[in-house]
């Protein structure tokens, strides 16, 4: 099972090791695509199992410099130590973030279930006070993200708007993929219009011709936004949208903890085997 998981793995996990992820974005570099790479990782439950990814990161980082490939990283505050405390997360990333800064790099935060949103939200902003090169991923299909959006708006943080891939109670996220899709919509025609640095992440065809259509109405430049994609998905429109002159940037995933990564993402909601499998062929 683990071999068959791994054979389906492959083709959306860039490998193991960090060198794997480097190679990775070298290619998608030569098709005129950026990268994020982000070392799997999430819900550590003691302070040595929060350092490693860490020391990870550090490496990571170094590597990007050496090999002179387009590629910022990604992170989840929980890999860091957020079920522990929000102070050590906090600490933990301001040590990646800081280090990315001095090599003239760029770090984002993944957003997690909606339990981890507020304090997420927070440790990015109170990073930002020293150190700008650092974003956080909001999520459409949560009723409050239309204030997380005008807070971040605001305090001119990049915002990476999706649509969310965990299963949410009703009282505090839309459930009917229409619902969704219009607040990802009104998020990111008002993240175009005032955002700082935006990243339009979606697969969704529709919501990336509409982002394209906006932008184009307001005199939105090519440079004020970007589109990004998962490894591995839609590669074809990945191609289109760069040959066209659009920031594309394709996100990495590596690491050894592939498979229970892999066993969560698709556990967690039928919808995210469906997206998988619908996307196998291009």
């Amino acid at each position: 099972m683990k071999g068959f998981l791994f054979f389906f793995a492959k083709r959306y996990i860039a490998g193991t090791d960090k060198l794997d992820a480097i190679e990775a974005a070298r290619r998608l570099n030569a098709l005129n695509i950026s990268a994020a790479i982000d070392n799997l990782g999430e819900n550590v439950r003691n302070a040595s199992g929060a350092q490693a990814p860490v020391t990870e990161y550090l490496g990571l980082l170094d590597e990007i410099k050496k090999s002179g490939v387009d590629s910022v990283v990604s992170l989840k505050l929980t890999h860091l130590g957020l079920d522990i405390s929000e102070e050590l997360a906090a600490e933990n990333a301001g040590v990646i973030v800081k280090k990315a800064q001095e090599y003239g790099n760029f770090v984002w935060f993944d957003m997690e279930s909606s339990a981890y949103t507020e304090r997420t939200v927070d440790i990015l902003l109170a990073l930002r006070k020293q150190y700008p090169n650092v974003g956080v991923a909001v999520q459409s299909c949560l009723f409050r993200s239309a204030g997380d959006v005008k807070r971040l708006i605001e305090h001119r943080a990049a915002v990476r708007l999706v649509k969310g891939a965990y299963r949410e109670p009703p009282e505090i996220a839309f459930k009917d993929k229409k619902d969704v899709d219009a607040n990802f919509s009104l998020l990111m025609r008002e993240l175009l219009l005032k955002g700082s640095r935006t990243a339009v992440a979606t697969h969704d065809t529709a919501l990336i011709e509409e982002a394209i259509r906006f932008a184009k109405e307001n005199n939105i430049s090519k440079e004020r936004f970007e589109f990004q994609l998962l490894f591995g998905i839609k590669r074809t429109l990945q191609k289109r949208l760069a040959s066209e002159g659009y920031r594309v940037r394709v996100y990495i995933p590596y690491g050894a903890e592939w498979l229970p990564y892999t066993l969560r993402r698709l556990g967690e909601r039928k919808e995210n085997w469906i997206f998988v499998l619908k996307n196998i062929f291009d």
